[in-house]
């Protein structure tokens, strides 16, 4: 991709959520920011208030379903509502074979194929939810990211894990997902650990997961571009101005690699590579001499 290109697609970015992002924190639009993450890296023709519009039918038609309740739902019930919809009826399921397909991180593509991963099922179903006045929230848990519903007038919260059908999560649960996570090393469950997310700390680790995706597959310019995305959002961001460091390496540009992996580590001295960052510069050095 030429760089007037890229400049269009980031520009066309901000206008579209980064802006948005950077003025509030609205959590209820993550599914529309979500498809602008599709129409911007992998579907230019994605018309997002139509798509956003068959979500909101979803919720149309498990309203009707709600109002035959005698009594007004309490949020369990709504929960339960919503989890036989999406995962009986409209038979929704967890990418279990094809877990880090990029595709699992498009909502679009989530929407028509059933199937995502622990995000886009999240966003989607959150966007169902506060369609239903749920109140949801996102929290960006170690590798498996979930939803919560504070209760009015109380201290208590409702976990909410969408990639396994809606279930509710008890600290038991919690435990053995950071336990996954963290494995041999007993890292204590606390509160931290699901607090709410904003709606741009949510997008960032969208982006994060394409472009691994897409750095691993060596699609360089896909990588590159949910790289500067990331930035557009966060520009001080250690691990994204590393990434485009390395991808300037790629593209055969050393001597402003070397300043973005210098930069990396300015920002971050005690990064957990900060040895191979130092490795991959003085070599970078010693051939560009």
């Amino acid at each position: 991709m030429g760089t007037e290109d890229l400049h269009c697609l980031i520009e066309d970015w901000k206008a579209n959520v980064v802006n948005s992002l950077i003025s509030s924190n609205q959590t209820e639009r993550l599914a529309e920011y979500s498809l602008h993450v599709s129409r911007l890296l992998a579907y230019p023709d994605l018309d997002v208030n139509a798509k956003l519009k068959e979500i909101d039918s979803m919720s149309d038609e498990l309203s009707l379903s709600i109002k035959k309740l005698t009594t007004p739902p309490r949020p369990t019930q709504l929960i339960d509502e919503i989890n036989n919809y999406l995962y009986k009826e409209k038979e929704f399921k967890p990418n279990l074979q094809d877990y880090y397909n990029p595709l699992n991180s498009y909502l679009n593509v989530v929407i028509e194929r059933k199937t995502g991963i622990p995000i886009t099922l999240s966003i989607l179903y959150m966007r169902i939810a506060h369609n239903l006045g749920l109140i949801l929230y996102p929290v960006n848990f170690p590798s498996h990211f979930l939803l919560k519903h504070i209760l009015d007038g109380d201290n208590s919260e409702i976990i909410i894990d969408p990639f396994n059908k809606g279930r509710i999560m008890d600290d038991y649960s919690l435990k053995e997902l950071l336990d996954q996570f963290f494995p041999q090393r007993n890292v204590p469950l606390t509160r931290s650990f699901v607090e709410k997310a904003t709606a741009a700390q949510v997008i960032i680790r969208m982006l994060n997961n394409l472009k691994s995706s897409y750095y691993e597959s060596q699609d360089v310019d896909k990588a590159e571009i949910a790289n500067e995305m990331i930035i557009s959002i966060d520009q001080h961001s250690p691990d994204a101005i590393r990434d485009r460091g390395m991808i300037l390496l790629k593209r055969g540009k050393p001597f402003e690699a070397l300043e973005m992996l210098k930069l990396y580590l300015e920002l971050d001295p005690e990064a957990s590579d900060a040895d191979a960052v130092l490795d991959i510069i003085r070599q970078t050095r010693e051939l560009n001499k």
